[in-house]
């Protein structure tokens, strides 16, 4: 079927979800980040492919034959790569939409990967210290309750 224009196509997966659209995962995450594909509830409204991107391209950037900064550009690219800014730099994007959109959305759900660090596991270090001092507690209780009974 032929949609009469990808807003409308937009529209009728939203509502009434009888269409089914290929979207760039950018795009679908900045309408999940702006609350677009969002309902009432904080549930999405799409149905996702189970295998994720059908589709990946990346970006260029064109320069001159015999550019002499192209050992160095390139050199710059891959250390943003590895070091994984261009996805914080794109997280944050999605962050500062979320916040302009006032919005509530999941854009991704807890099944995926997740950054767990030690800020998370504090809880945990402190019940730990908890429990240790209890124990030392009650082998100080212990050891002056055998002192006060042997004597």
């Amino acid at each position: 079927m032929k949609c009469p224009s990808k807003n409308i196509c937009l529209a009728w997966i939203k509502d009434h979800k009888n269409v089914s659209i290929f979207l760039l995962h950018k795009e679908t995450e900045l309408r999940y980040a702006t609350g677009e594909f969002v309902g009432k509830n904080a549930e999405t409204l799409l149905c996702k492919l189970e295998e994720g991107m059908f589709l990946s391209f990346g970006q260029s950037m064109q320069l001159f034959h015999g550019e002499p900064l192209m050992r160095r550009i390139n050199e710059i690219i891959d250390r943003v790569v590895e070091a994984g800014l261009h996805k914080v730099w794109y997280s944050l994007q999605m962050h500062r939409h979320k916040i302009y959109s006032h919005e509530i959305a999941l854009v991704h759900p807890l099944d995926e990967y997740y950054s767990f660090n030690l800020y998370h596991m504090q809880p945990a270090f402190y019940l730990l210290f908890m429990g240790w001092s209890l124990c030392v507690f009650c082998f100080m209780f212990e050891v002056l309750y055998i002192r006060l009974l042997s004597k």
